[in-house]
This record gives structure tokens, sequence and C-alpha cells, in this order.
């Protein structure tokens, strides 16, 4: 049997093959120990054993193996390895340049090498009521969305997995990741257009440890991404005012699962002047908006209510209602204006400038970092509501996640 027939029965599996895998020695037609010997000295192919991954189907990385372990793999034909083509081994097979990342695994790339775009391919998704966008903070999923899965404009387009990842540079500026092999899986017109959007500096672009930890090691992500945790918060809160026998403070709370989770609230993508408003209102609503008057208005034990109406008849704001009533019953050395009411007030001053102008959208990367603060800004106030909720005696029975009481692991990525 001559060498080339083993190597093209090789290399034609992994080229046809819908993930690029490996041949498995056991289903060889053309199995030759001696041959299969050659091709590994000759660096035309290499073996992936179930000693060294747990899925030696796939190529995720590149293992440097020594070659005396691939041969002894390789050594019975009932053997639990699977045989790929080298980079080499492919440069002479015919390869199909319409599609950029099926042609880097036709070349003999890893599975799991994670090519950079440009967050602007995001707003693709994001924008286009046909998809469905999980967004976990650290990653996400795209998926069209079940009743446009027969629209040829979008058919396949699905993205497994996607990593936020960051620029290097003197402000906070993100970027996206995403497997070779999943780019891989796109139409050719797909993969042009994910293309166009690739970054030039691969190299100054970094993907977020949660992804890597999550995805590539197989761990669990502990972090809790901070606008779970405000969402969790305001649950505790309320939790806390029917204990203390007083309405819930919040008119409406949310879940932490991608269906529960309020529209837009979520990092901005494209750092625009609307889409940074567009988060600012959603966070004013479902925090500063979101506070129910009546609970500062009844009596319960060791809480005193107050008047909903001000000196001269007209009904007071809920900041303005929030900080009286905070410090008719708290007693602390804290500065509750500062904590709690500076935060929120500097929430709502924000969400009144585009209702109030006239405003042009501007490209702007440093609202990234705005947004950053922002959202650690918020936090912190809810928080802090929460804590001094905390010390109420009625209140102390209220179950608070751990993440929340010792304020570790929360992840503004």
């Amino acid at each position: 049997m001559k060498k080339e027939t083993a190597l093209n029965e090789i290399v034609k599996h992994y080229i046809k093959s819908h993930d690029f895998n490996g041949l498995p020695v056991y289903s060889m037609e053309y199995y030759d120990y001696n041959i299969l010997c050659e091709l590994i000295d000759e660096g035309l192919i290499e073996v992936l054993s179930e000693k060294e991954v747990i899925n030696p189907h796939i190529k995720a990385f590149d293992l440097y193996i020594p070659v005396d372990q691939q041969k002894e793999n390789i050594s019975k034909k009932t053997n639990y390895s699977v045989l790929y083509p080298t980079k080499k081994a492919l440069e002479s097979f015919p390869l199909d340049y319409t599609k950029p990342y099926s042609l880097l695994m036709q070349k003999g790339e890893k599975q799991f090498k994670i090519i950079y775009f440009d967050i602007e391919i995001l707003e693709r998704y994001v924008n286009n009521p046909k998809f469905l966008i999980i967004d976990n903070g650290y990653r996400g999923n795209i998926y069209v969305k079940e009743k446009y899965t027969d629209d040829k404009t979008v058919e396949d387009e699905y993205i497994k997995d996607y990593g936020m990842a960051y620029i290097e540079g003197e402000y906070l500026e993100r970027a996206v990741g995403v497997f070779v092999r999943d780019l891989a899986k796109l139409s050719s017109q797909k993969q042009m257009l994910w293309k166009g959007f690739e970054l030039q500096n691969q190299l100054k672009c970094k993907i977020s440890a949660g992804f890597v930890d999550n995805l590539i090691e197989g761990k669990w992500v502990m972090e809790t991404w901070i606008f779970h945790a405000l969402i969790e918060e305001m649950k505790v809160i309320n939790e806390q005012c029917e204990y203390m026998g007083i309405p819930k403070l919040f008119n409406k709370t949310f879940g932490v699962h991608y269906s529960e989770m309020p529209e837009g609230f979520r990092n901005i993508l494209l750092p625009t002047l609307k889409n940074y408003y567009d988060f600012v209102l959603v966070l004013e609503k479902i925090t500063v908006q979101n506070i129910s008057y009546k609970t500062f208005q009844k009596d319960a034990p060791h809480i005193g209510s107050i008047e909903r109406k001000d000196e001269s008849g007209k009904d007071k704001g809920s900041l303005v209602m929030l900080e009286e009533w905070l410090c008719k019953n708290m007693r602390t050395e804290e500065n509750l204006t500062d904590l709690i009411i500076k935060p929120l007030r500097d929430l709502r001053s924000i969400r009144q400038k585009p209702a109030h102008e006239l405003m042009s959208n501007e490209y702007d990367v440093t609202l990234h970092q705005k947004q950053f603060n922002l959202m650690n800004y918020t936090y912190t106030a809810i928080r802090a509501l929460r804590l001094f909720f905390a010390n109420h005696p009625l209140a102390k029975d209220v179950k608070v996640p751990e993440h929340l009481i010792s304020g570790k692991g929360i992840v503004n990525y």
C-alpha cells in the first residue's frame, strides 16, 4: 500500500467531515502501522488519543505530542486514536477561498483558535428581530429565532459561542472573539460578512477569562455579572420590605435568565451616544422610575411613614421621598445622600439630558468606560439600600445569596 493512499484517506475524511474531524484509526480502510509511522516521521500526520484529550475527534489545540507516543497510540488498529493531516500535508490539496474561516480549518488550523472582531458586528444581531442574543457578560450566543429558520437571508446564521474581548489601549474598548470552528460553519456569504469586521491587530486583543475558563478549560464560572447582581439585589430588597411589613420598594423585579432580563439591559456594543443613552433609559426605568411611593407611606415596627405631598400640596418625587424616609428611619454615621441618593439622582440627570436636548449621534470609545462606571455607581447605591435594610430586626431572616453578602466575584465585564 502506498503512503499516498493512506494520506489521502486521512485528508479526505478531515476535509469532508462536518467539523473537520480526524479519522479514527480503528475505522481506517488502509491501515498499515509502518506506513503511518513513516507519515508521522515526515510530519504529514499527527495522532490524538484519549490519553491526551477528552475528545480526540477534534483538534482543539496544538499539543506537540512526542512522536514515539503518537506511534504507540496507533500500534493497534483497535486503539482509540484519531489521525489528522498536518498543515504540511494540506498544502497540496485544493482549498475553498470563498469561505475564509473554512479555509483556515482546511489548512489545519486548531479548532479553538479565537478570531477577534470589531464589536460592531454584534449590532447586526442585536438590532435584528430575527435573531435571539443570549448575553451573559463574558460570553454570549447568537440564534435565529424559530419562526425565521426558513428565511434564506439568515438561514444557519448561528454562532454557538462568542466571548467578550478587550482591545489593548488607553481606554476600555470591547471586541468580540469567536472560535474559528464556529465561524467555519457559516455560509460563504456570512463568513465574508464577518471577515469584513475582523480586527487587523489580533495580538492586541484579549478574551475574557471567564470565556477561557468555561469553554476551553471546562470550569464553572463562579463570578456574578453585575447586571445579574443588581437584579438579585432588587429582589432581596423587596423581600426585606415584606418581612418589615411595608409595601415592596420596587414595583417590578426581573429574573437573570435571558428571557426575563429587561430589553437593552446589557453592555453597550458599539460605543455611540444613542446606544449609551438607550442604556441609561433602561437602567433608570428599572431603578429610579421603578420605586413605589407606597413603601414610604405605611407605618410598621421601627419604621415611620412620611407624607406623599410637600408643604405646597404637590406630590414629592420618588428620590425626594426616599431620601426623607431614609433620614427619618436610618441611624447611621454614613452619609445616606452621598451613598444612595446621589448616584440615583445622577442617573436620572443623565437620563433627562437627551429628553430635553436635540443631540447628534456620535461615536465615542470612552462611552464603554462611562457605562462601566455608571453601572458600578448605581449598583453600589442599590446594594447599600439592601445592607441598611438588613439591619432591621424583622429583615434578619431574609436569605441573601452569599456572593451578594461578600461582594466578591461580582464582575463588570
